[in-house]
């Protein structure tokens, strides 16, 4: 009988070691709502893209129109970009940081979402940081931002625990400690929301002056009001894991770029943190499963919440696509690990 006490005892200590020891998956509980199949039909059959331009741009994790007419990108090298609707790309500024999100203020001016400087204002002549990022400045992961017409900034900060680059991490874990910040100043700012399954792609309607944010692990857009920090679920179950988030002007729908598919494997496990830190283990050995599909893809969302437009593109080698919107008369998606400006269609 002792024997098979000690037995117990020290499979219960190596259990224990595995699940909470050193380099152990600090694994939370997260439960999604799985992906509807009544959206899979607007994503049949495959779209091919018209043209990729300019390969030799990287990471374009955002796109943005500009009040000059212009297209910009912001790309891995610290570099915004931006093209003219006749023309091609040129480089308007760059951050020397890593810039994701943009946005233009009701000036002209220009916003960044930097990952690795923060909030940045572009001023003519150069960069204003308005918020800083860790060690030295409240911001771990600057993601998105928009700027409403009476010049506050709705911004998000991704995850508390784990700056740009480790966003695998995040996932895996499935933490939920992004914010979403409105900003009024430089070192000014309140919380509106917060414990967000990284909190991702950000704009407005500015008619209606309602904000639109992706919420990535979760697969799900919110709808929120920037005065009160009211949110409400615009649509879930989502078919992949939406990022940048785009307000259409001219439709009023609400586009956002999914980069990858969803892992129903692996939001198994989201359930069932215990397992999850096991699993864990087992993957340090034999790494990780096959990641699904990530070929370019896009939704649209009317204000009501309905999807009514889906695109997917064919499967490639590339990382699939950040952000996504009409211009010009056409479909631009980009990625933040890609090559190029993919350009589709655009639905009638």
């Amino acid at each position: 009988m002792r024997g098979i006490i000690i037995i117990v005892a020290a499979l219960g200590a190596l259990v224990s070691l595995a699940a909470w020891g050193p380099g152990s998956l600090d694994a939370m509980r997260l439960v999604n709502t799985p992906a509807n199949p009544a959206l899979q039909p607007l994503f049949e059959p495959v779209q091919h893209p018209q043209r990729t331009e300019r390969a030799d741009l990287h990471g374009a994790e955002d796109l943005e129109p500009g009040p000059d007419g212009r297209l910009y990108a912001s790309l891995a090298d610290g570099r915004i970009m931006a093209r003219e609707p006749v023309g091609d790309w040129v480089e308007f500024a760059n951050t020397g940081g890593r810039p994701l999100g943009l946005s233009f203020a009701p000036d002209g001016s220009l916003f960044v979402a930097d990952a690795r400087r923060g909030l940045l204002h572009h001023t003519g002549e150069g960069w204003d940081v308005w918020l800083g990022a860790a060690p030295d400045g409240p911001l771990v992961f600057a993601d998105d931002l928009t700027v409403l017409a009476d010049g506050r900034i709705v911004l998000t900060d991704a995850s508390l625990r784990h700056a740009y680059g480790h966003h695998m991490e995040s996932f895996l874990e499935a933490e939920q400690t992004g914010r979403i910040l409105m900003v009024t100043g430089p070192d000014e700012y309140a919380e509106l929301a917060g414990g967000l399954a990284f909190i991702n792609g950000v704009d407005h309607d500015p008619a209606s002056g309602r904000v639109y944010v992706n919420e990535t692990w979760s697969g799900r857009i919110w709808q929120l009001d920037p005065d009160t920090g009211e949110m409400s679920v615009l649509i879930e179950g989502l078919p992949g894991y939406p990022d940048n988030l785009e307000f259409d002007n001219a439709t009023g729908l609400i586009w956002a770029a999914m980069p990858s598919l969803r892992s129903a494997d692996l939001e198994a496990l989201h359930a069932r943190p215990f397992l999850k830190r096991l699993v864990w283990r087992w993957l340090q050995i034999a790494g990780l499963p096959a990641l699904p599909d990530r070929p370019a893809m896009a939704i649209a969302v009317d204000r009501d919440g309905h999807a009514v437009y889906g695109l997917t593109g064919p499967a490639e080698a590339q990382d699939g696509t950040t952000t996504v919107l009409v211009w010009n008369g056409e479909l631009w998606m980009a990625g933040l690990d890609r090559d190029g400006i993919t350009v589709f269609s655009a639905p009638d």
